[in-house]
């Protein structure tokens, strides 16, 4: 079995992350979280999506782009099964994959506190009330897409921007 090794130890946080742009996941980290989640219950892509976000309070949410091509590795390489349920595929982990998860169990549970320790760090730097508008408006403007006539996206833009002024000045 091939194991998920980066170029740094197991367990040692990626060296772009703390501080400024960068992934939070470095090389097979993902791969652990994942087989860590549905080791619990099977579930869908967009579910680990968010309980990944939500144990980081928002500091961090993998994108699909990232979260589904690992589900259909983890598929691929024995470690996970899929049930097809309508359009959404519900991963489960295998026998596998809880060997795979056992045999690192020390990588994955550093993996788990680098994420609970983000988390921490960005409640208390982003107070609940705050954070709650923060998505309302993130979820307002997804649910639109890209379906904006030029007034209103000039009315958006200013909307958005005059808060950001009124914050701003408090």
């Amino acid at each position: 079995m091939k194991h998920f090794h980066g170029r740094r130890e197991r367990g040692e946080p990626p060296r772009h992350w703390g501080g400024g742009p960068g992934r939070f996941f470095d090389s097979g980290d993902l791969r652990y979280v994942i087989l860590h989640l549905i080791s619990d219950t099977p579930r869908h892509g967009y579910e680990i999506i968010k309980l990944i976000e939500s144990r980081m309070s928002g500091a961090h949410s993998p994108s699909p782009g990232i979260v589904y091509p690992t589900l259909t590795l983890l598929e691929e390489m024995g470690l996970a099964a899929v049930t097809v349920e309508g359009p959404r595929k519900l991963y489960t982990i295998t026998d596998e994959g809880k060997r795979e998860l056992e045999a690192n169990r020390a990588a994955t549970e550093a993996i788990l506190q680098r994420i609970q320790q983000a988390g921490e760090r960005h409640a208390r730097d982003w107070p609940g009330p705050i954070m709650r508008s923060m998505e309302n408006l993130k979820m307002v403007l997804r649910m639109r897409g890209g379906q904006w006539s030029s007034e209103q996206l000039a009315a958006v833009t200013d909307l958005i921007d005059n808060a950001a002024k009124q914050i701003e000045r408090l």
